[in-house]
Protein backbone atom coordinates (compact mmCIF):
# COMPACT_ATOMS: atom_id res chain seq x y z
CA UNK A 1 0.00 0.00 0.00
CA UNK A 2 1.25 3.49 -0.78
CA UNK A 3 2.47 5.88 1.84
CA UNK A 4 -0.50 7.92 2.98
CA UNK A 5 -0.47 11.25 4.79
CA UNK A 6 -3.37 11.53 7.18
CA UNK A 7 -4.10 14.00 9.92
CA UNK A 8 -5.09 12.51 13.28
CA UNK A 9 -6.54 14.85 15.85
CA UNK A 10 -6.23 13.30 19.30
CA UNK A 11 -8.08 15.95 21.27
CA UNK A 12 -10.50 17.28 18.69
CA UNK A 13 -14.24 16.80 18.91
CA UNK A 14 -16.43 15.97 15.94
CA UNK A 15 -16.11 18.56 13.16
CA UNK A 16 -16.86 18.61 9.48
CA UNK A 17 -14.29 17.63 6.90
CA UNK A 18 -10.99 19.62 6.58
CA UNK A 19 -7.25 20.00 7.33
CA UNK A 20 -3.72 20.39 5.85
CA UNK A 21 -0.55 18.35 5.52
CA UNK A 22 2.95 19.55 4.76
CA UNK A 23 4.37 16.79 2.59
CA UNK A 24 8.13 16.32 2.34
CA UNK A 25 10.42 14.22 0.18
CA UNK A 26 12.36 11.98 2.54
CA UNK A 27 14.42 8.85 2.77
CA UNK A 28 13.66 6.19 5.35
CA UNK A 29 13.91 7.67 8.83
CA UNK A 30 16.03 6.12 11.57
CA UNK A 31 13.92 5.30 14.60
CA UNK A 32 15.16 6.27 18.07
CA UNK A 33 15.20 3.55 20.74
CA UNK A 34 12.37 1.43 19.26
CA UNK A 35 12.33 -0.80 22.35
CA UNK A 36 10.74 2.06 24.29
CA UNK A 37 7.81 2.48 21.92
CA UNK A 38 4.50 1.09 23.13
CA UNK A 39 1.92 -0.42 20.85
CA UNK A 40 0.64 -3.57 19.29
CA UNK A 41 3.03 -6.53 19.08
CA UNK A 42 5.08 -6.18 15.92
CA UNK A 43 3.87 -2.65 15.21
CA UNK A 44 6.15 0.26 14.36
CA UNK A 45 4.66 3.62 15.36
CA UNK A 46 5.86 6.48 13.17
CA UNK A 47 8.87 8.66 13.93
CA UNK A 48 8.34 12.32 14.82
CA UNK A 49 9.25 14.97 12.25
CA UNK A 50 8.48 18.05 14.34
CA UNK A 51 6.61 19.23 17.41
CA UNK A 52 4.71 22.42 18.21
CA UNK A 53 4.55 23.31 21.89
CA UNK A 54 1.58 24.97 23.55
CA UNK A 55 3.34 28.34 23.47
CA UNK A 56 3.66 28.16 19.67
CA UNK A 57 7.31 27.05 19.39
CA UNK A 58 8.21 24.77 16.46
CA UNK A 59 10.87 22.12 17.14
CA UNK A 60 12.09 20.34 13.98
CA UNK A 61 14.06 17.12 14.36
CA UNK A 62 16.95 15.98 12.22
CA UNK A 63 15.73 14.25 9.06
CA UNK A 64 18.34 11.52 9.37
CA UNK A 65 17.36 10.74 12.97
CA UNK A 66 13.72 11.56 13.56
CA UNK A 67 12.43 11.59 17.10
CA UNK A 68 9.97 9.13 18.62
CA UNK A 69 7.68 8.60 21.60
CA UNK A 70 9.29 7.46 24.84
CA UNK A 71 6.65 5.73 26.95
CA UNK A 72 8.94 5.47 29.98
CA UNK A 73 9.16 9.25 30.39
CA UNK A 74 5.93 10.27 28.61
CA UNK A 75 7.89 12.48 26.25
CA UNK A 76 9.10 12.92 22.71
CA UNK A 77 12.87 12.45 22.35
CA UNK A 78 15.10 13.30 19.41
CA UNK A 79 17.84 15.49 17.96
CA UNK A 80 17.04 19.10 17.01
CA UNK A 81 20.04 20.68 15.32
CA UNK A 82 22.95 19.23 17.25
CA UNK A 83 21.20 18.98 20.60
CA UNK A 84 19.34 16.14 22.25
CA UNK A 85 15.78 17.22 23.00
CA UNK A 86 13.19 15.73 25.33
CA UNK A 87 9.74 17.35 25.27
CA UNK A 88 7.12 16.27 27.83
CA UNK A 89 3.86 15.31 26.15
CA UNK A 90 2.05 17.69 28.52
CA UNK A 91 3.79 20.56 26.66
CA UNK A 92 2.85 19.35 23.17
CA UNK A 93 0.08 20.90 21.12
CA UNK A 94 0.73 19.01 17.90
CA UNK A 95 3.27 16.67 16.35
CA UNK A 96 4.06 15.84 12.75
CA UNK A 97 5.01 12.19 12.35
CA UNK A 98 6.07 9.84 9.56
CA UNK A 99 4.04 6.78 8.63
CA UNK A 100 6.05 4.58 6.29
CA UNK A 101 5.09 1.86 3.84
CA UNK A 102 6.05 0.72 0.38
CA UNK A 103 5.84 3.01 -2.61
CA UNK A 104 6.92 6.50 -3.56
CA UNK A 105 3.91 8.45 -2.31
CA UNK A 106 5.02 10.71 0.49
CA UNK A 107 3.74 12.90 3.26
CA UNK A 108 3.53 13.36 6.99
CA UNK A 109 0.88 12.58 9.58
CA UNK A 110 -0.45 15.12 12.05
CA UNK A 111 -1.29 14.24 15.65
CA UNK A 112 -2.64 16.91 17.96
CA UNK A 113 -2.70 16.87 21.75
CA UNK A 114 -4.34 19.12 24.26
CA UNK A 115 -5.80 17.48 27.32
CA UNK A 116 -3.90 15.40 29.84
CA UNK A 117 -5.75 12.17 29.14
CA UNK A 118 -5.18 12.49 25.42
CA UNK A 119 -1.43 12.23 25.81
CA UNK A 120 -1.74 8.54 26.62
CA UNK A 121 -2.70 8.16 22.96
CA UNK A 122 0.71 9.29 21.78
CA UNK A 123 2.31 6.20 23.31
CA UNK A 124 0.27 3.54 21.56
CA UNK A 125 0.15 2.22 18.05
CA UNK A 126 -3.30 0.94 18.92
CA UNK A 127 -4.59 4.48 19.39
CA UNK A 128 -2.82 5.62 16.24
CA UNK A 129 -4.53 2.86 14.28
CA UNK A 130 -7.93 3.58 15.79
CA UNK A 131 -7.64 7.29 15.06
CA UNK A 132 -6.55 6.67 11.49
CA UNK A 133 -9.48 4.36 10.90
CA UNK A 134 -11.90 6.81 12.53
CA UNK A 135 -11.26 9.61 10.06
CA UNK A 136 -11.32 7.59 6.87
CA UNK A 137 -14.32 9.22 5.24
CA UNK A 138 -13.32 12.22 3.24
CA UNK A 139 -12.74 12.86 -0.46
CA UNK A 140 -10.20 12.05 -3.20
CA UNK A 141 -6.49 12.50 -2.66
CA UNK A 142 -4.51 14.16 -5.45
CA UNK A 143 -0.78 13.47 -5.53
CA UNK A 144 1.63 15.68 -7.51
CA UNK A 145 4.87 14.42 -9.04
CA UNK A 146 7.72 16.65 -7.88
CA UNK A 147 10.39 15.10 -10.09
CA UNK A 148 11.14 12.26 -7.71
CA UNK A 149 8.06 11.27 -5.73
CA UNK A 150 4.31 11.63 -5.74
CA UNK A 151 3.39 13.92 -2.86
CA UNK A 152 -0.08 14.52 -1.42
CA UNK A 153 -1.01 17.97 -2.69
CA UNK A 154 -4.80 18.41 -2.71
CA UNK A 155 -8.06 16.92 -1.47
CA UNK A 156 -10.87 18.37 -3.57
CA UNK A 157 -14.60 18.85 -2.93
CA UNK A 158 -14.60 18.08 0.79
CA UNK A 159 -18.07 17.91 2.38
CA UNK A 160 -19.72 17.05 -0.96
CA UNK A 161 -21.20 13.90 0.55
CA UNK A 162 -23.89 13.40 -2.11
CA UNK A 163 -24.61 14.67 -5.62
CA UNK A 164 -26.85 17.48 -4.42
CA UNK A 165 -23.82 18.94 -2.60
CA UNK A 166 -21.44 18.44 -5.54
CA UNK A 167 -19.08 21.32 -6.11
CA UNK A 168 -15.97 22.44 -7.97
CA UNK A 169 -12.75 23.13 -6.09
CA UNK A 170 -9.62 25.05 -7.02
CA UNK A 171 -6.43 24.44 -5.04
CA UNK A 172 -2.75 25.22 -5.51
CA UNK A 173 -0.53 22.24 -6.33
CA UNK A 174 2.54 23.51 -4.53
CA UNK A 175 4.58 20.31 -4.98
CA UNK A 176 3.94 19.89 -8.72
CA UNK A 177 6.96 20.26 -11.01
CA UNK A 178 7.23 19.85 -14.80
CA UNK A 179 9.29 16.90 -16.01
CA UNK A 180 10.06 16.52 -19.72
CA UNK A 181 7.35 19.02 -20.59
CA UNK A 182 4.67 17.25 -18.58
CA UNK A 183 2.82 17.52 -15.26
CA UNK A 184 1.91 14.19 -13.65
CA UNK A 185 -0.82 13.55 -11.05
CA UNK A 186 -2.42 10.61 -9.30
CA UNK A 187 -6.12 10.76 -8.40
CA UNK A 188 -6.53 8.23 -5.59
CA UNK A 189 -9.35 6.72 -3.56
CA UNK A 190 -7.77 5.49 -0.34
CA UNK A 191 -10.88 5.60 1.83
CA UNK A 192 -13.98 3.55 2.54
CA UNK A 193 -16.21 5.37 0.08
CA UNK A 194 -17.23 5.67 -3.56
CA UNK A 195 -15.94 8.79 -5.29
CA UNK A 196 -17.57 10.41 -8.31
CA UNK A 197 -15.21 12.78 -10.11
CA UNK A 198 -16.75 14.84 -12.91
CA UNK A 199 -13.86 17.00 -14.07
CA UNK A 200 -10.09 17.27 -13.51
CA UNK A 201 -8.03 20.02 -15.12
CA UNK A 202 -4.98 22.10 -14.33
CA UNK A 203 -4.96 25.90 -14.35
CA UNK A 204 -1.55 27.45 -15.04
CA UNK A 205 -1.32 31.00 -13.69
CA UNK A 206 1.73 32.95 -14.87
CA UNK A 207 2.53 36.08 -12.88
CA UNK A 208 5.29 38.44 -11.85
CA UNK A 209 8.00 37.06 -9.54
CA UNK A 210 7.23 37.38 -5.85
CA UNK A 211 3.46 37.66 -6.33
CA UNK A 212 1.36 35.09 -4.50
CA UNK A 213 -1.73 33.70 -6.22
CA UNK A 214 -4.83 32.20 -4.60
CA UNK A 215 -8.25 31.21 -5.97
CA UNK A 216 -11.58 32.20 -4.50
CA UNK A 217 -14.39 29.70 -4.04
CA UNK A 218 -15.69 30.33 -7.58
CA UNK A 219 -12.29 29.89 -9.24
CA UNK A 220 -11.48 33.59 -9.58
CA UNK A 221 -7.74 34.28 -9.46
CA UNK A 222 -6.46 36.88 -6.97
CA UNK A 223 -2.95 38.21 -6.43
CA UNK A 224 -1.25 39.13 -3.19
CA UNK A 225 1.75 41.40 -3.70
CA UNK A 226 2.34 42.23 -0.05
CA UNK A 227 0.10 40.21 2.29
CA UNK A 228 0.02 41.74 5.78
CA UNK A 229 -0.19 39.44 8.84
CA UNK A 230 -2.30 40.48 11.85
CA UNK A 231 -0.82 43.12 14.13
CA UNK A 232 -2.98 41.70 16.92
CA UNK A 233 -4.65 38.32 17.33
CA UNK A 234 -6.36 37.26 20.56
CA UNK A 235 -8.84 34.66 21.70
CA UNK A 236 -11.88 35.21 23.90
CA UNK A 237 -9.66 35.14 27.00
CA UNK A 238 -7.25 37.75 25.68
CA UNK A 239 -4.52 35.18 24.98
CA UNK A 240 -2.08 36.24 22.25
CA UNK A 241 -2.46 33.74 19.40
CA UNK A 242 -0.21 35.46 16.84
CA UNK A 243 2.46 32.71 17.05
CA UNK A 244 -0.14 30.28 15.74
CA UNK A 245 -1.72 32.37 12.95
CA UNK A 246 0.85 34.79 11.55
CA UNK A 247 2.29 32.52 8.81
CA UNK A 248 1.31 29.59 6.60
CA UNK A 249 3.46 27.04 8.39
CA UNK A 250 3.21 23.96 10.60
CA UNK A 251 1.82 25.87 13.58
CA UNK A 252 -1.95 26.18 14.04
CA UNK A 253 -4.45 27.69 16.39
CA UNK A 254 -7.00 25.20 17.67
CA UNK A 255 -9.50 25.07 20.49
CA UNK A 256 -8.20 24.38 23.98
CA UNK A 257 -10.28 21.67 25.57
CA UNK A 258 -9.18 21.95 29.18
CA UNK A 259 -12.26 22.64 31.28
CA UNK A 260 -14.67 22.67 28.31
CA UNK A 261 -18.08 21.36 29.33
CA UNK A 262 -20.66 20.77 26.59
CA UNK A 263 -23.38 21.01 29.22
CA UNK A 264 -22.40 24.49 30.42
CA UNK A 265 -24.54 27.52 29.64
CA UNK A 266 -23.59 29.94 26.90
CA UNK A 267 -22.47 29.39 23.33
CA UNK A 268 -20.08 26.51 22.73
CA UNK A 269 -17.69 28.59 20.63
CA UNK A 270 -14.32 30.24 20.65
CA UNK A 271 -13.98 33.86 19.56
CA UNK A 272 -10.87 35.08 17.73
CA UNK A 273 -10.28 38.77 16.99
CA UNK A 274 -7.69 40.05 14.53
CA UNK A 275 -6.46 43.58 13.84
CA UNK A 276 -4.78 44.62 10.60
CA UNK A 277 -3.42 48.01 9.51
CA UNK A 278 -5.65 49.60 6.85
CA UNK A 279 -5.16 52.47 4.39
CA UNK A 280 -7.75 55.07 5.38
CA UNK A 281 -9.17 55.24 1.85
CA UNK A 282 -9.36 51.48 1.22
CA UNK A 283 -12.70 50.33 -0.21
CA UNK A 284 -12.07 46.59 -0.54
CA UNK A 285 -9.75 44.06 1.04
CA UNK A 286 -8.42 40.69 -0.08
CA UNK A 287 -8.25 38.18 2.78
CA UNK A 288 -5.76 35.33 2.31
CA UNK A 289 -6.89 32.51 4.58
CA UNK A 290 -5.52 29.08 5.38
CA UNK A 291 -8.29 27.96 7.72
CA UNK A 292 -9.93 24.56 7.91
CA UNK A 293 -12.32 22.41 9.86
CA UNK A 294 -10.76 19.68 11.98
CA UNK A 295 -10.11 16.15 10.87
CA UNK A 296 -12.17 14.42 13.43
CA UNK A 297 -15.00 15.82 11.35
CA UNK A 298 -14.83 12.98 8.84
CA UNK A 299 -15.69 10.63 11.71
CA UNK A 300 -18.30 13.11 12.88
CA UNK A 301 -19.94 13.23 9.47
CA UNK A 302 -20.19 9.46 9.46
CA UNK A 303 -21.79 9.47 12.91
CA UNK A 304 -24.29 12.12 11.84
CA UNK A 305 -25.19 10.25 8.67
CA UNK A 306 -25.57 7.02 10.65
CA UNK A 307 -28.41 8.60 12.60
CA UNK A 308 -30.58 8.39 9.46
CA UNK A 309 -30.52 4.57 9.64
CA UNK A 310 -32.47 2.84 6.89
CA UNK A 311 -33.74 6.22 5.67
CA UNK A 312 -30.25 7.36 4.59
CA UNK A 313 -30.61 6.54 0.89
CA UNK A 314 -33.95 8.32 0.76
CA UNK A 315 -32.41 11.31 2.54
CA UNK A 316 -29.61 11.42 -0.03
CA UNK A 317 -32.20 11.45 -2.80
CA UNK A 318 -34.09 14.31 -1.16
CA UNK A 319 -30.91 16.38 -0.93
CA UNK A 320 -30.02 15.50 -4.54
CA UNK A 321 -33.36 16.75 -5.84
CA UNK A 322 -33.04 19.94 -3.74
CA UNK A 323 -36.00 19.06 -1.54
CA UNK A 324 -36.81 20.32 1.98
CA UNK A 325 -33.91 18.40 3.56
CA UNK A 326 -31.49 20.14 1.21
CA UNK A 327 -32.82 23.51 2.37
CA UNK A 328 -32.53 22.44 6.01
CA UNK A 329 -28.92 21.29 5.54
CA UNK A 330 -27.96 24.53 3.77
CA UNK A 331 -29.55 26.63 6.52
CA UNK A 332 -27.84 24.52 9.19
CA UNK A 333 -24.42 24.91 7.61
CA UNK A 334 -24.86 28.65 7.25
CA UNK A 335 -26.05 29.10 10.84
CA UNK A 336 -23.80 26.72 12.77
CA UNK A 337 -20.36 27.60 11.27
CA UNK A 338 -19.45 23.93 10.97
CA UNK A 339 -18.54 23.75 7.27
CA UNK A 340 -18.28 27.46 6.53
CA UNK A 341 -17.09 30.05 9.04
CA UNK A 342 -18.53 33.55 8.92
CA UNK A 343 -16.06 36.43 8.90
CA UNK A 344 -17.29 39.40 10.94
CA UNK A 345 -16.01 42.94 10.44
CA UNK A 346 -16.31 45.76 12.95
CA UNK A 347 -18.22 48.68 11.42
CA UNK A 348 -19.69 51.90 12.87
CA UNK A 349 -22.97 49.95 13.15
CA UNK A 350 -21.39 47.04 15.00
CA UNK A 351 -20.08 43.66 13.88
CA UNK A 352 -21.34 42.57 10.45
CA UNK A 353 -20.78 39.36 8.51
CA UNK A 354 -19.04 40.11 5.19
CA UNK A 355 -17.95 36.71 3.88
CA UNK A 356 -17.56 33.08 4.95
CA UNK A 357 -14.48 30.85 4.90
CA UNK A 358 -15.05 27.37 3.54
CA UNK A 359 -13.06 24.81 5.45
CA UNK A 360 -12.30 22.41 2.61
CA UNK A 361 -11.24 18.85 3.34
CA UNK A 362 -9.96 16.96 6.38
CA UNK A 363 -6.46 15.99 5.24
CA UNK A 364 -4.99 18.84 3.23
CA UNK A 365 -6.07 22.34 2.30
CA UNK A 366 -4.53 25.35 0.61
CA UNK A 367 -4.84 29.13 0.71
CA UNK A 368 -8.11 30.65 -0.43
CA UNK A 369 -8.88 34.28 -1.28
CA UNK A 370 -11.92 36.17 0.03
CA UNK A 371 -12.62 39.67 -1.30
CA UNK A 372 -15.14 41.92 0.44
CA UNK A 373 -16.17 45.55 0.86
CA UNK A 374 -14.79 47.72 3.68
CA UNK A 375 -15.74 51.12 2.27
CA UNK A 376 -17.89 51.89 5.32
CA UNK A 377 -15.07 51.31 7.82
CA UNK A 378 -13.29 54.53 8.88
CA UNK A 379 -9.80 54.92 10.27
CA UNK A 380 -6.60 52.98 9.76
CA UNK A 381 -7.46 49.67 11.51
CA UNK A 382 -9.44 46.72 10.16
CA UNK A 383 -10.85 44.45 12.86
CA UNK A 384 -12.00 40.96 11.89
CA UNK A 385 -13.61 38.32 14.08
CA UNK A 386 -14.43 34.64 13.66
CA UNK A 387 -16.43 32.53 16.11
CA UNK A 388 -15.59 28.86 15.52
CA UNK A 389 -17.56 26.18 17.39
CA UNK A 390 -15.29 24.39 19.86
CA UNK A 391 -13.06 21.81 18.13
CA UNK A 392 -14.48 22.41 14.69
CA UNK A 393 -11.75 24.62 13.20
CA UNK A 394 -8.02 25.15 12.89
CA UNK A 395 -6.47 28.46 11.85
CA UNK A 396 -3.10 28.29 10.14
CA UNK A 397 -2.80 31.84 8.83
CA UNK A 398 -4.69 35.01 7.95
CA UNK A 399 -3.32 37.96 6.00
CA UNK A 400 -4.78 40.90 4.09
CA UNK A 401 -3.83 42.80 0.94
CA UNK A 402 -5.25 46.11 -0.30
CA UNK A 403 -3.31 46.36 -3.58
CA UNK A 404 -4.99 46.23 -6.99
CA UNK A 405 -4.94 42.87 -8.72
CA UNK A 406 -1.65 42.26 -10.54
CA UNK A 407 -1.81 41.06 -14.16
CA UNK A 408 -1.84 37.28 -14.67
CA UNK A 409 -1.95 34.95 -17.64
CA UNK A 410 -4.32 32.01 -17.07
CA UNK A 411 -4.23 28.80 -19.14
CA UNK A 412 -6.55 25.86 -18.52
CA UNK A 413 -4.93 22.51 -19.30
CA UNK A 414 -6.85 19.34 -20.16
CA UNK A 415 -5.33 15.91 -19.51
CA UNK A 416 -3.32 14.37 -22.35
CA UNK A 417 -3.58 11.03 -20.55
CA UNK A 418 -5.93 9.66 -17.88
CA UNK A 419 -5.72 5.91 -17.27
CA UNK A 420 -7.46 3.85 -14.58
CA UNK A 421 -5.92 0.72 -12.94
CA UNK A 422 -7.29 -1.46 -15.76
CA UNK A 423 -5.58 0.63 -18.42
CA UNK A 424 -8.85 2.21 -19.56
CA UNK A 425 -8.70 5.73 -21.01
CA UNK A 426 -11.00 7.86 -18.80
CA UNK A 427 -10.23 11.29 -20.25
CA UNK A 428 -13.80 11.73 -21.54
CA UNK A 429 -15.22 11.17 -18.04
CA UNK A 430 -12.94 13.85 -16.59
CA UNK A 431 -13.12 16.38 -19.44
CA UNK A 432 -15.98 18.58 -18.22
CA UNK A 433 -18.49 19.10 -15.40
CA UNK A 434 -21.33 17.40 -17.26
CA UNK A 435 -22.56 14.58 -15.03
CA UNK A 436 -20.49 11.94 -16.84
CA UNK A 437 -18.56 10.80 -13.75
CA UNK A 438 -15.47 8.73 -13.28
CA UNK A 439 -16.62 6.38 -10.53
CA UNK A 440 -14.09 5.04 -8.05
CA UNK A 441 -15.84 2.53 -5.76
CA UNK A 442 -12.94 0.88 -3.93
CA UNK A 443 -9.85 1.62 -1.88
CA UNK A 444 -6.63 1.91 -3.87
CA UNK A 445 -8.41 2.83 -7.09
CA UNK A 446 -6.14 5.28 -8.88
CA UNK A 447 -6.12 7.29 -12.08
CA UNK A 448 -2.78 8.31 -13.56
CA UNK A 449 -3.02 11.72 -15.24
CA UNK A 450 -0.55 13.51 -17.50
CA UNK A 451 -0.96 17.13 -18.59
CA UNK A 452 1.08 19.27 -20.97
CA UNK A 453 3.40 21.76 -19.22
CA UNK A 454 3.73 24.75 -21.57
CA UNK A 455 6.86 26.87 -21.16
CA UNK A 456 6.71 29.68 -18.60
CA UNK A 457 6.96 33.07 -20.35
CA UNK A 458 10.27 34.87 -19.83
CA UNK A 459 10.35 37.00 -16.69
CA UNK A 460 7.33 35.33 -15.10
CA UNK A 461 6.72 32.65 -12.47
CA UNK A 462 3.99 30.00 -12.51
CA UNK A 463 1.48 28.82 -9.92
CA UNK A 464 -0.46 25.69 -10.92
CA UNK A 465 -3.95 25.10 -9.58
CA UNK A 466 -6.03 21.96 -9.60
CA UNK A 467 -9.61 22.31 -10.83
CA UNK A 468 -11.74 19.36 -9.68
CA UNK A 469 -15.47 18.76 -9.58
CA UNK A 470 -17.41 15.91 -7.99
CA UNK A 471 -18.84 14.31 -4.87
CA UNK A 472 -18.47 11.12 -2.80
CA UNK A 473 -20.59 8.68 -0.81
CA UNK A 474 -19.15 7.19 2.38
CA UNK A 475 -19.73 3.46 2.83
CA UNK A 476 -21.96 3.56 5.90
CA UNK A 477 -23.98 0.66 7.23
CA UNK A 478 -27.41 2.29 7.13
CA UNK A 479 -29.89 0.18 9.04
CA UNK A 480 -32.45 0.49 11.81
CA UNK A 481 -34.96 3.19 12.58
CA UNK A 482 -33.88 6.79 11.92
CA UNK A 483 -33.26 8.78 15.10
CA UNK A 484 -35.63 11.51 13.98
CA UNK A 485 -35.68 13.46 17.23
CA UNK A 486 -31.89 13.66 17.42
CA UNK A 487 -31.59 14.58 13.73
CA UNK A 488 -34.11 17.36 14.24
CA UNK A 489 -32.20 18.76 17.21
CA UNK A 490 -28.91 18.68 15.27
CA UNK A 491 -30.39 20.47 12.26
CA UNK A 492 -32.75 22.88 14.02
CA UNK A 493 -31.46 23.66 17.53
CA UNK A 494 -28.78 26.39 17.45
CA UNK A 495 -25.49 25.18 18.92
CA UNK A 496 -26.65 21.63 19.58
CA UNK A 497 -24.47 19.95 16.92
CA UNK A 498 -21.21 21.18 18.46
CA UNK A 499 -22.24 20.13 21.98
CA UNK A 500 -23.48 16.74 20.80
CA UNK A 501 -20.29 16.05 18.88
CA UNK A 502 -18.12 16.97 21.86
CA UNK A 503 -20.06 14.55 24.04
CA UNK A 504 -19.56 11.84 21.44
CA UNK A 505 -15.86 12.67 21.30
CA UNK A 506 -15.51 12.25 25.07
CA UNK A 507 -17.17 8.83 24.83
CA UNK A 508 -14.83 7.83 22.00
CA UNK A 509 -11.72 9.07 23.81
CA UNK A 510 -12.63 7.13 26.94
CA UNK A 511 -13.04 3.92 24.95
CA UNK A 512 -9.70 4.35 23.15
CA UNK A 513 -7.87 5.13 26.39
CA UNK A 514 -9.37 2.07 28.05
CA UNK A 515 -8.21 -0.18 25.22
CA UNK A 516 -4.78 1.44 25.17
CA UNK A 517 -4.36 0.84 28.91
CA UNK A 518 -5.49 -2.76 28.58
CA UNK A 519 -2.68 -3.49 26.10
CA UNK A 520 0.17 -1.97 28.08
Amino acid sequence: MAKKPVAVFVILSFSLLTCSCFPRKVTKAEEVEPSKIAGRPGSRPPAVVSVVTKDGKLVEFRKDRLATFDRATSSIVGIAGNEAVRIPLSDVQQAWVRKTSAGRILGNVLIIGGVAAGFVLFATALAFHDLTEAIEKSCPFVYSYDGRDFVLDAEPYGAAITEGLKRTDWAELSSLRPVDGQYRLLLANELDETQFTDEIKLVAVDHAPGVRVAPDLQGGIHTFSDPIPPALAVDQNGRDIRPFVRANDQIFWLSRLEGRDPGAKGEFRDELTFEFPKPAAAKTVKLLANVWTTQWGSASAGKFLGLFGASLDGSYREVDRKGPLYDAVQAWMGREDLYSLKVWVETPKGWESRTAIFGGAPVITKDKAYVFDIGDIPGDILRIRVRPPVNFWMVNSLAVDYAAEAPVRVTELAAAKAVDPNGRDVRAELAATDGDYHESPARNDRVELVFPAPPVPAGLERTVLLKASGYYRAHIEASGEPQTGLITRILMEPGFAARYSFRKYLEWESSVLARADSRR
